[in-house]
Order: C-alpha cells, then structure tokens, then sequence
C-alpha cells in the first residue's frame, strides 16, 4: 500500500523475570503491544505479549509514553525479538532485545522520529528512518 510508512525503534522490552516461568519467548517472534490501562506505576505503561497471548513483560518507561500514543493513534505495534534475554545489573531485572514497529502516515512518522532524536538522551535508542512499508507481515 502507498499510503503506509513504517519505521523502527530498536530497545528492549523489560520485566521478563516476572513472566518468564509462565511466557516463553524464542529470537524471531513477533509480540503485540497493547495499553495497559489499570497500571498504578506508569499511566502509560504498554505490555508485550507473545504469539500465545501472554504477557512476556512491557515497554520500557522511557518509550512507553510515545508507544501509548502511537497505539491510541494508531491502535497497534509491533515487536520483534531480535536477542537473548540479559540482564544488565542496573536494577531493571531481565530484558530481552526487540525491534518495535511503527506503521502508518508518513508525516506523522517524521513527525515521531524527528522529536524522539531530538529528546533522546536517557537511553540509547536505534531509531530508523521512516520509509515506505516492505512487507506488512514483517
């Protein structure tokens, strides 16, 4: 489809010791994110759930703001497990890397990018361009 643009945001999804006894996860799976609207830590706050529907743990506080618009906008992301889970001993409990992706309106999209490179200093984030849509099962 012309119309559809898609770019991508390289980070990790967060909290996987507290699901990883009952979720699994392989390198390669596509996740859904969806909002979590009952969450009393971050009202933002975005959980990742695997191929079965089971939440494997949630978007970093960092992103999770910027991905809770993107879906009440757009009203899905996606997320690709792109490494083995790690722990990088800052407290933040085992992570696993993904690839999360934006589809939808160009300008919007430039629009997200442009303020993220802008803003991010937190956390390093790998952030594509935006760009006509590839492959829309990808």
């Amino acid at each position: 489809m012309a119309d559809e643009y898609e770019a991508f945001i390289e980070a990790s999804v967060r909290g996987y010791h507290a699901y990883f006894k009952d979720a699994t996860l392989v390198i390669g799976e596509v996740l859904m994110c969806e909002r979590e609207l009952d969450n009393a830590y971050n009202k933002y706050a975005v959980a990742v759930d695997n191929e079965q529907g089971k939440v494997v743990g949630h978007v970093p506080i960092e992103v999770s703001k910027l991905l809770a618009r993107f879906i009440r906008n757009y009203g899905e992301v996606e997320a690709k497990c792109i490494g083995a889970r790690y722990n990088r001993g800052e407290g933040k409990g085992l992570e696993f890397p993904v690839d999360y992706k934006l589809s939808g309106n160009r300008r919007y999209l430039e629009k997200l990018v442009s303020s993220i490179k802008k803003k991010e200093t937190t956390c390093n984030l790998n952030i594509s361009e935006v760009r006509e849509c590839q492959d829309r099962n990808s």
